[in-house]
């Protein structure tokens, strides 16, 4: 049996244990990450769950019996542990009313570690000052209970005090637990005031305990408060062991006056007969005649004063060895082993369903989601940091040549409208010029030259009216590349503020410098008169005479000069002059608007365009380190979840293929727990109690 046992531990632990090492990862993951992390309130109930973990493969690793002591303050439970130890235990065992459990076991040295719910230990070598820290930790458990009262709060010591005591480890040296591999668990005494949880507390050995010892004293046995928990007891445990603590030097009076053995002395089991008879409930009875419980009268002190002197074990009482016996028995025989399998398994199988069902709560989904979600962001900042290289890389100018051909065109048309006009005002101004007294310079530069630059003006006009039409369109008149339009707007990019402060950068149209209706005071056809043959006078001098310096003909010449000089050969020459000018106006006109609409406009935007987009990528750049950065961090919180679920998984089943080859006749089915909605949900105001509380002063 021993064999099958310890095959049985070590496959369990081996199959256990790593879920512990994977279960740590993801606390420390979730306890450094910040509070508003998806999926952070299941550090508590993963804490919770790593410290039942442990505690379930640390007692089938080390195939050990926890033993659980229960009864009310002053039961004499710390009494019955020094008898059952052999070795003084009554100085941890009676913790002022610390709502702690109390392992004691064998050791090589004695030892006193305290385990806080946080995870971290201390630990000390005397007894006096693992004493002095408890009385510590008890005031500030009190302020924070308080604390949390006042906010309305249910009090939970694993969120809300992390540093309260969880446990406390006693190692004793040179102790009977050293033969039965026992491990006695003190239990605060029950009606406490500050039995917070006490169903926490005890939750860590259902379905892993071996068996419960209730202590009672005689003169309470009849009280019915004392048993009013008393069916939880019978829920948890397979085995109990009901003490009750008689004191066997009691004396009563009897009618004559004489002190003589009261009834607990002389026949203790009558008081058992006359309990079972007249305050038993029912299903303790049931459980007594199932032989799930068994009752022992005890002098607890003559048990413990024979166990810790080493005297005869002889000597002790009876009733303690039948009790002692039965318990060792009961720790050796088959019954045990296949309650410690059936027990351990359901106990593993329950831990794992309750830490699987975290994984699919409302939080971890959350975290998950936002995962996928940045998962998503992210490949779609690396396609469009992709394009924008993509797009640069195009030839941007070619999208703005339908535009530059329709404002080429409506120029176009504009000049040859205006062009005609032109040329019928210009050809009427020379016969108007012939009749004043107006130098040629006038003609020229104050007449000709506005009603050219009239004329490139309104070309312009229709120019610039083109060119807003174009951007107007919803295409902003851009032949762009598919989905340019779109990386454009995704960029910010406003395709016609960018068009219009392209043109407004160019400043004025590079007109040509000869802007003026070109004619040459040199080649004017005039007549010399009679002074002029005399002198010999040169047509040029005669020119000059008439029109004033070649570069600036500005004296006036009256009209009847002027028909006397130029006559009608002048007239067409000027007439001729005219229409040299418009045949090259055209041309030079749409050529410079051209120009400056098309390949000037076009390397500005191309610029600007790519000026944007290449602003744009630093942008997507930085949003995508951003993204990388939070994915990472929820990935180190995610992927050790995501490792936990998943070995959790193949662990159940592994444990399912343990049951079948180790459990044959017990049945296996394990206990699932009901996971709230969400961990972290606002705790309700503690309803008052008006009911006056009991105050313990230790657990006795």
């Amino acid at each position: 049996m021993r064999t099958q046992l310890g095959t049985y531990c070590q496959q369990f632990d081996g199959t256990l244990r790593p879920v512990l090492k994977d279960l740590d990862l993801a606390i420390n993951a979730l306890e450094a990450a910040s509070d508003d992390t998806p999926s952070k309130s299941l550090h508590v109930p993963l804490l919770e769950l790593q410290h039942q973990l442990r505690a379930l493969c640390d007692k089938v690793a080390e195939q050990q019996a926890y033993v659980l002591i229960f009864g009310p303050l002053k039961s004499g439970k710390s009494t019955l542990m020094n008898a059952i130890a052999a070795s003084y235990v009554s100085e941890v065992s009676s913790l002022p009313a610390y709502p702690c459990l109390v392992f004691v076991r064998s050791g090589t040295k004695r030892e006193y570690v305290v385990k806080l719910y946080n995870g971290t230990t201390r630990t000390f070598k005397q007894a006096d000052e693992l004493h002095d820290d408890i009385a510590k930790a008890h005031i500030a458990l009190a302020d924070a209970i308080r604390d949390t009262e006042a906010r309305g709060l249910k009090f939970d010591p694993a969120e809300h005090y992390p540093r309260a005591i969880r446990r406390v480890d006693v190692h004793v040296p040179d102790s009977q637990l050293e033969k039965t591999g026992a491990v006695l668990v003190d239990t605060p005494g029950l009606y406490t005031r500050m039995r917070f949880g006490y169903d926490r507390m005890t939750r860590d050995f259902r379905d892993a305990a071996a068996c419960a010892i209730f202590v009672v004293k005689s003169d309470t046995l009849f009280l019915e408060q004392v048993f009013s928990e008393f069916q939880q007891l019978l829920d948890l445990f397979s085995r109990i062991f009901l003490v009750v603590n008689v004191d066997s030097h009691k004396r009563d009076v009897s009618p004559d006056g004489k002190l003589v053995p009261s009834l607990e002395q002389s026949r203790p089991e009558e008081v058992l007969k006359a309990f079972e008879q007249l305050a038993m409930s029912a299903p303790l009875q049931k459980a007594a005649r199932d032989g799930r419980v068994h009752m022992y009268p005890v002098d607890l002190l003559h048990a413990a004063s024979n166990a810790l002197s080493k005297e005869d074990k002889s000597k002790s009482p009876a009733s303690f060895r039948a009790f002692e016996k039965d318990l060792s028995d009961y720790l050796a025989s088959s019954d045990y082993l296949s309650a410690f399998l059936r027990d351990s398994l359901q106990r593993a199988e329950g831990l794992l369903t309750e830490m699987q069902s975290y994984f699919d709560h409302e939080d971890a989904k959350r975290l998950e989601s936002r995962l996928t979600e940045l998962d998503g962001e992210r490949e779609w900042l690396k396609a469009e940091r992709q394009k924008v290289e993509n797009a640069l890389k195009l030839d941007l100018i070619e999208p703005f040549a339908r535009s530059h051909r329709d404002i080429i065109a409506e120029v176009e048309r504009s000049a040859r409208d205006h062009g005609a006009k032109l040329l019928r005002t210009l050809g009427a101004s020379i016969d108007t010029w012939f009749l004043s007294s107006q130098s040629l310079e006038w003609l020229v530069q104050d007449l000709w030259t506005p009603l050219v630059n009239d004329y490139r003006q309104a070309c312009l006009e229709a120019a610039a009216k083109a060119f807003a039409q174009a951007g107007a369109q919803i295409d902003a008149g851009l032949d762009l590349p598919d989905g340019m339009s779109e990386l454009t707007r995704r960029a910010g990019i406003d395709l016609r503020l960018m068009r219009a402060r392209s043109l407004d950068s160019l400043g004025q149209v590079a007109w040509p410098k000869h802007a003026v209706v070109p004619v040459d005071v040199r080649t004017i056809p005039v007549k010399k008169g009679v002074v002029d043959r005399l002198t010999f006078r040169s047509l040029d001098k005669v020119r000059t005479r008439i029109f004033g310096a070649f570069d600036k003909p500005d004296i006036k010449v009256p009209g009847k000069d002027k028909a006397k000089y130029l006559g009608e050969p002048g007239r067409l020459h000027l007439h001729q002059c005219v229409a040299q000018f418009r045949g090259t106006l055209l041309p030079q006109t749409t050529g410079s608007i051209g120009y400056h609409f098309g390949a000037r406009f076009m390397e500005v935007a191309d610029k600007m365009l790519r000026e944007h987009l290449s602003e744009y990528a630093p942008r997507l750049s930085e949003k995508l380190a951003s993204i990388e950065s939070e994915r990472t961090y929820l990935m180190s919180v995610a992927s050790p979840l995501r490792d936990l679920s998943a070995l959790t998984s193949g662990t159940k089943k592994q444990l399912g293929d343990l049951a079948t080859t180790f459990v044959h006749d017990a049945e296996f089915t394990p206990q699932t727990k009901v996971v709230g909605s969400n961990p972290k949900a606002p705790q309700q105001p503690a309803k008052q109690d008006t009911k006056p509380e009991n105050r313990g002063e230790s657990n006795g």
